[in-house]
């Protein structure tokens, strides 16, 4: 590959466009990173991941439709430019297996999150009893293989996951925004993957006084008793149905607004673990009755809930990367290609994110329409077949909706190389977070 190809298009593309102000961290954050700028002499890795996020925000699936589409870009933004492919299908590919690039992603991304973490709001400020502890959810994902991917499942004598490939993902609820993920193409369950992942240096999971949402399938109390014994990390989930419990003693419930719903708040021993735990009932507004397991007794028992509540914002996180991103299919078939593809869709979401709060500040970035949608359901009658779950106390803690509306998501897909202003930004873009079109 000739190595002007590329500077016609990245010159067009990043020549101050909305796709230039949308990418200008990477080239901060990678200055952090060691080995950044040496890796890549054809493909940068400023070029790389740019590129990366352009095809995530415009839901390419396929490698030939991203070359092709660049293809007809470089003869839009530079007509005069050598007639030749300016992106091969062989560097791309090379690339996206890259171990060198895996690990400088990899190094970035907490970088690119301190500088997201200095601008974007706290999305818990208020909720009471947190004291400024790091609060994350993790769950898993699917992701369907790519077209040259040859899956043999156990069934078949291999150990392909017939779902696709497992990922792991770890979500920062204070941000919003997904932080780090494990990708596992065998059939494994999920407590063996959040082992695997807590080996790794730097893991999240490592991290002192965490609390922790997770899903019921993270339940080994062995796992979670280390935790709390030598980092002081606790962790909020539903019971289990087959977890034995050993002793109860009931705890007195505070008469507050926190605790509405809350019908019992038990100290309980489990056969599996060495440590106490609580058991939390709650019925929900629609009249439903949930029950809560944590190994945290600071916490208020309907803030309990409440937090569980949140790991909705990584499920609506996951449907961002599957229906709007080129998430939903593998770009390659081998791991790293699978863990870098990961990596630049977490970038992607931050960098979008980090746009919205500088153009316009935590509380003109809020997506006024749903929050109106949600206020709507908040004022119906308990128990009311459109109402909402939300127990009236957490309403003023709601100020900032889970998932990035799918039109502004259509803005930066369609006005990537609009020039920018901050005037085209408060006609085009502000009007898509005020009203529905």
């Amino acid at each position: 590959m000739i190595p002007n190809r590329l500077d016609a298009l990245m010159n067009g593309l990043l020549n101050d466009t909305v796709f230039a102000d949308l990418v200008a961290p990477v080239q901060h954050a990678l200055a952090f990173v060691r080995r950044a700028a040496s890796v890549g002499r054809v493909l940068s890795m400023e070029r790389f991941i740019a590129l990366g996020v352009w095809r995530q925000l415009q839901g390419m699936g396929v490698l030939r439709e991203q070359v092709q589409a660049l293809d007809h870009l470089r003869d839009q933004l530079a007509p005069q430019a050598e007639s030749v492919v300016p992106l091969a299908r062989s560097t791309w590919s090379d690339a996206l297996a890259s171990t060198e690039r895996r690990a400088v992603l990899q190094a970035m991304i907490p970088v690119l999150m301190r500088e997201v973490g200095a601008v974007l709001p706290d999305r818990l400020a208020g909720v009471p009893g947190l004291d400024g502890r790091p609060v994350r959810a993790m769950d898993g994902t699917y992701q369907e293989e790519s077209a040259h991917y040859r899956r043999c499942t156990p069934k078949q004598g291999g150990e392909d996951n017939p779902k696709g490939h497992g990922e792991l993902v770890f979500y920062n609820l204070r941000l919003g925004l997904a932080e780090d993920a494990l990708v596992e193409t065998r059939s494994r369950h999920e407590i063996n993957l959040l082992r695997d992942y807590d080996a790794r240096p730097g893991a999240l999971t490592q991290e002192a006084r965490t609390l922790w949402v997770v899903d019921r399938a993270f339940i080994d109390a062995a796992f979670w008793d280390r935790k709390k014994r030598t980092q002081g990390s606790t962790l909020i989930t539903r019971m289990k149905s087959n977890l034995v419990v050993g002793s109860r003693a009931a705890m007195p419930i505070a008469k507050t607004p926190e605790n509405a719903g809350v019908l019992r708040d038990e100290r309980i021993t489990l056969l599996s673990s060495s440590q106490e735990w609580r058991l939390i009932t709650l019925r929900t507004r629609q009249g439903r009755r949930l029950e809560f397991l944590t190994n945290d007794f600071g916490l208020l028992p309907g803030v309990v809930a409440f937090l569980y509540a949140r790991r909705w914002d990584e499920e609506k996180c996951f449907d961002t990367w599957k229906n709007d991103f080129a998430h939903a299919k593998a770009w390659g078939k081998s791991p790293v290609a699978i863990d870098n593809q990961v990596c630049l869709a977490i970038i992607t979401h931050a960098l979008v994110t980090l746009l919205l709060h500088r153009q316009f500040g935590a509380e003109s970035a809020r997506d006024h329409k749903a929050l109106r949608k949600q206020e709507q359901r908040q004022r119906k009658a308990p128990g009311a077949p459109d109402g909402t779950e939300r127990p009236d106390w957490t309403v003023p803690l709601f100020r900032y909706t889970s998932k990035i509306s799918r039109q502004v998501l259509r803005f930066f897909k369609h006005s990537l190389l609009s020039p920018a202003s901050p005037a085209l930004y408060e006609a085009k873009l502000r009007p898509l977070l005020a009203a529905y079109l």
